[in-house]
């Protein structure tokens, strides 16, 4: 009998190789419910990660331009190089070289910088090798567009101004731009009439398109509303694509050209025209990247102060004091 028994154990226990079903599911439920609690935070950290990239990016552009400003005593100018002094019209604005490709010298890039020709437009095809090189300093690691280069770059003008709107190549983005100032009440047209101007100075006369533009040099000593209250750059990520709160609008190349934004301003080598330095006095952050200040990191976007600091502003600014960041001399 207790051969039995044991015997009967014994089969009984050799049995039991494997989970149950129960057991099993039990199992799975754990460890899924542990990678629901994981994955968010490595995706938070891996997000404060890129977060700090883009501020410490920021904050060499912001130095990098203090640094030119000491050396030149003046700001980058915003429309560089080409046979001329300044731009014949507003429409040779989207093709000069633009002021992040003066401060190449001063981000530890004189190598790239001197690949440039300056003699000619920086749409030239002759600068299409040099325009086309991928600068980190240039990009958020967050933004996230569906057009990694800038398609579609147009040639410059004629001698004689005649556009021609012939596409001779691409170029590099850029998540960062310059706030030239905000408009306090709308124009009805494309001038820069009604406009608190920023810390880049302003254009010498207001009219609309195609006047000629001539702009005053700016200075940080310009700055009375104090370098510390004055942003420099921003945020304006995932150009040339159209993104509106966290969504793509319009994906290069535009539905509707017309209610987009110019293409060129994504380009760190390529300017615009000064129009698309501005954002409307109603237009909050992470609003839209075709004017206002936007970033893909969640609630708020980081911009660079004219005393070379860097601040994560939230989208719950209020909107009187966002506008004030962006002026140099309103008393705001």
């Amino acid at each position: 009998m207790r051969q039995l028994i044991a015997t009967r154990t014994c089969s009984t226990g050799a049995g039991r190789r494997g989970f149950s079903l129960v057991e099993l599911l039990v199992v799975l439920g754990i460890i899924g419910l542990l990678l629901a609690i994981l994955i968010p935070a490595v995706q938070a950290v891996r997000e404060s990660g890129r977060k700090l990239t883009c501020q410490n990016n920021l904050r060499q552009i912001v130095l990098g331009i203090a640094n030119h400003e000491s050396a030149n005593g003046m700001l980058p100018p915003l429309y560089n190089g080409t046979p001329l002094a300044q731009p014949r019209s507003a429409m040779d604005e989207f093709h000069f070289h633009s002021w992040r490709t003066v401060l190449l010298p001063h981000i530890e890039q004189t190598a790239l910088y001197d690949r440039c020709v300056s003699e000619l437009f920086a749409t030239d095809p002759a600068n299409q090798a040099a325009i086309n090189v991928e600068l980190a300093t240039y990009l958020c690691p967050s933004a996230n567009p569906h057009n990694r280069v800038v398609p579609d770059i147009y040639s410059p003008p004629a001698a004689d101004g005649t556009l021609t709107f012939q596409v001779i190549g691409t170029a590099a983005r850029s998540d960062y731009e310059a706030i030239g100032g905000y408009w306090f009440k709308p124009s009805g047209t494309v001038d820069l009439q009604n406009i608190k101007f920023g810390a880049w100075g302003e254009p010498r006369s207001y009219n609309p398109l195609p006047a000629k533009d001539a702009y005053r040099k700016a200075r940080l000593r310009d700055v009375s509303d104090g370098q510390s209250n004055t942003i420099l750059v921003a945020e304006r990520a995932g150009r040339p694509d159209w993104y509106r709160k966290g969504e793509p609008v319009d994906v290069y190349p535009y539905d509707d050209p017309t209610t987009g934004m110019d293409h060129h301003q994504a380009a760190w080598g390529v300017s615009t025209h000064f129009w698309w330095l501005v954002f409307g006095h109603e237009e909050g952050i992470n609003e839209s990247n075709s004017g206002g200040i936007y970033s893909f990191h969640a609630g708020g976007a980081n911009v660079g102060l004219a005393d070379g600091s860097v601040r994560f502003l939230p989208e719950s600014i209020d909107q009187e004091t966002l506008n004030a960041l962006v002026t140099r001399a309103s008393g705001d």
